[in-house]
């Protein structure tokens, strides 16, 4: 970390080259800077992908409905985060997508992951602040008219196409749901309206729930 401050680097994954860096948030960065040909366009389109977030949304609104209030404060079983903030940032970080694209705001890492606030603790709570989120998206998407995504969106690694953000800000929560479900069959509780892995084709999603 001595090395990467040096350079200026205040976060990770990145790759160096010298005196030279790039973040490895993305794949077509890490190509560009290893001079490798790589086609890194979405495999969705972008109104699918708005499909797919649209569904991995309504799952999660289900799932989160389902955990017990007793169980919010744990961690999870392989980091030090409540299982609260779990389901606030899944929601979250459509809330700051959609604040990007209509205020312009710079997004920042710090944005994504912060504890869930104070007015936000019960299951209701979450359930509640879900589903606004998700209202937002929808109005958002409706009235928005440059729907190819075509357009650069200035973040923390990078200037990225519209278009690859909403792809990663898709996966992203669409991989938190699955680690829901089985939370849910780790207590004994079967998901409600389960999603399969193939509801996810497209998405360049990790192929494990939880890292080891």
């Amino acid at each position: 970390m001595a090395e990467l401050q040096a350079l200026g680097v205040r976060s990770i994954p990145v790759v160096t080259r010298g005196k030279e860096y790039v973040f490895g948030q993305m794949i077509k960065d890490l190509a560009e800077f290893l001079g490798v040909d790589y086609d890194t366009k979405p495999e969705l389109s972008p109104q699918e992908l708005i499909d797919k977030l649209d569904m991995v949304t309504s799952a999660s609104l289900r799932f989160v409905a389902q955990i017990p209030e007793e169980k919010l404060d744990q961690d999870l079983r392989n980091r030090k985060r409540p299982i609260r903030d779990l389901c606030y940032h899944i929601f979250r970080l459509t809330e700051v997508f959609v604040d990007v694209v209509e205020k312009d705001v710079y997004l920042v890492r710090d944005l994504l992951n912060p504890p869930a606030p104070a007015d936000v603790r019960t299951t209701a709570d979450l359930v509640a602040y879900g589903t606004a989120v998700q209202k937002r998206l929808h109005n958002w998407w409706d009235g928005f008219a440059a729907k190819d995504c075509e357009q650069e969106v200035d973040s923390y690694y990078g200037k990225q196409p519209l278009h690859n953000v909403l792809e990663r800000h898709t996966w992203h929560p669409a991989q938190h749901m699955r680690q829901l479900m089985m939370l849910l069959r780790e207590n004994d509780i079967e998901p409600n309206g389960p999603v399969p892995d193939s509801e996810l084709d497209g998405l360049p999603i990790p192929e494990k729930v939880w890292d080891d």
